[in-house]
């Protein structure tokens, strides 16, 4: 089993490395003991920046302490820096942050640099990690599933039961689905002290009819929603609920309850493309619909 998180850890400790040196995709795969294909996708993934561009800002982000802090030449940082030609680094540079490094250091400014991801932003659920939240706005939209109970004593494996019941048995039931390799897994907790939610596998549709037998609708209200992106080597049917569950602990104490913003709605849903998970590889959204919390 790949420890994704040791990977990710290792592979940001190489690069810090050889910042002074040429790097390769391949070196770093080598070095990281996994392949360059899996391992540029998870932090891209993780990221939402591919690893090679994450390696070059690096780069030019550091150069910036000889830059403004030596009488170094530009081209002579830019040979430091792993550059073939000073144009090539100035062209990048300026790419990167706006300025060209002569700018930069002749005038007074300011600018987004890219410092080293901190590894303990990252946490580690069995062979698969999140990073920090990003946000997305949905507008109003409709899903067709299998809506079931589930009582909070039920066991962790029973909502993943469901879905893989509708994902290979129900989902090719609906006619009008927006794109049926998409998998939503929708949970209505708004009865949880009761001791039991609702859990619905279903996909997006753009047409509310017709509904098949044993099925139903659901209206999502337009939200502003923190995404959390669960990446790893597993298969999303291995998926359970304690890892899910650990996930939104995670989410909650970690993040949510400490960002300025609180719950919108008493829904949240998993995100699949189930067009991605391939080789035992699969990246898991979780939308958390969100509000600030100084407007509640």
């Amino acid at each position: 089993m790949i420890d994704v998180k040791a990977t990710i850890s290792a592979c940001i400790h190489y690069i810090e490395e050889h910042l002074y040196a040429k790097i390769t995709l391949d070196q770093i795969a080598a070095h990281c003991g996994i392949s360059k294909y899996h391992l540029h996708r998870i932090f891209k993934s993780l990221t939402g920046e591919p690893l090679m561009e994450y390696v070059q800002s690096r780069k030019l982000s550091s150069s910036i302490g000889e830059l403004t802090g030596t009488n170094m030449r530009i081209i002579d940082i830019a040979l430091e820096y792993g550059f073939d030609y000073e144009q090539s680094y100035i062209r990048a540079f300026r790419k990167k942050f706006g300025y060209t490094p002569l700018k930069v250091r002749s005038e007074q400014m300011s600018f987004v640099i890219q410092e080293k991801l901190n590894i303990e932003d990252i946490m580690s659920v069995n062979n698969s990690i999140i990073y920090k939240p990003f946000f997305v706005f949905r507008q109003k939209f409709n899903l067709m599933g299998v809506k079931h109970k589930i009582m909070s004593k039920s066991g962790d494996k029973v909502a993943n039961h469901f879905g893989r019941e509708f994902f290979y048995n129900q989902r090719n039931k609906i006619a009008n689905a927006v794109n049926p390799q998409i998998y939503f897994g929708y949970t209505d907790w708004s009865a949880n002290n009761n001791g039991y939610i609702y859990y619905m596998p279903s996909v997006q549709v753009d047409d509310v009819e017709p509904v098949p037998e044993g099925m139903e609708v659901v209206s999502i209200p337009a939200h502003k929603y923190v995404v959390f992106r669960f990446v790893g080597f597993f298969r999303p049917d291995d998926l359970n609920g304690r890892q899910v569950g650990r996930l939104l602990v995670h989410m909650y104490s970690k993040w949510i309850f400490n960002s300025g913003f609180t719950f919108a709605d008493t829904f949240r849903f998993e995100y699949i493309d189930t067009a991605l998970s391939k080789d035992d590889y699969c990246e898991l959204d979780i939308y958390q619909p969100i509000v600030d919390a100084d407007k509640v």
